[in-house]
């Protein structure tokens, strides 16, 4: 079995034998009803490519519309994005409740858990429960983040764990504009 490190020795090797392989990124895209945003999750496709297709082949036996407060997600494997596409995108202030976001790391195999007898209301629960809210970076690491986007409690530390953890939850995903307005 290959472990994550020599997955990622190869990826690099083959990344310096043709850049072009490098500046490839594939858009998660979740909508969420409550929060009336969609937030993009661009995920580096070299080195991904396997864990990505399975990813997709489950989001595409869902039915997806917007169930009460619940996530639709869509994964877009036809079209890239460059690097510098994705991060710019990253830096946009559309959305109040979340940005977007850019991953460079190895995506992990991601099994939804769905099973023959599920039915789509079900489906569409199971893959929220998973991902929603940005639960994307469970799966992958190497998270593309400059210092300025980090609001003002997530470049802090406390020694309150619980008042930080607290505060951290109430503005984790909120832009630094809007934490500096009286």
């Amino acid at each position: 079995m290959t472990t994550t490190h020599e997955i990622k020795s190869q990826v690099s090797k083959e990344e310096e034998s043709d850049p072009s392989k490098s500046n490839k990124y594939v858009a998660l895209m979740e909508t969420n009803g409550k929060e009336c945003e969609s937030w993009y999750y661009f995920i580096k496709y070299h080195g991904n490519e396997d864990n990505l297709k399975y990813l997709f082949d489950q989001l595409e036996s869902v039915d997806w519309y917007i169930l009460d407060d619940l996530s639709v997600f869509d994964l877009d494997l036809d079209h890239f994005v460059s690097s510098q596409t994705a991060k710019e995108m990253t830096k946009l202030e559309l959305n109040s409740y979340a940005f977007h976001r850019k991953f460079d790391g190895i995506l992990e195999r991601i099994d939804l858990g769905f099973r023959k007898k599920d039915k789509n209301e079900k489906k569409i629960g199971k893959v929220f429960d998973l991902l929603s809210y940005g639960q994307i970076e469970d799966y992958i690491d190497n998270e593309d983040i400059d210092d300025e986007d980090l609001t003002d409690n997530e470049s802090e530390t406390s020694s309150d764990e619980e008042s930080s953890e607290e505060s951290s939850i109430q503005t984790k995903n909120i832009p630094p504009s809007l934490l500096k307005q009286d």
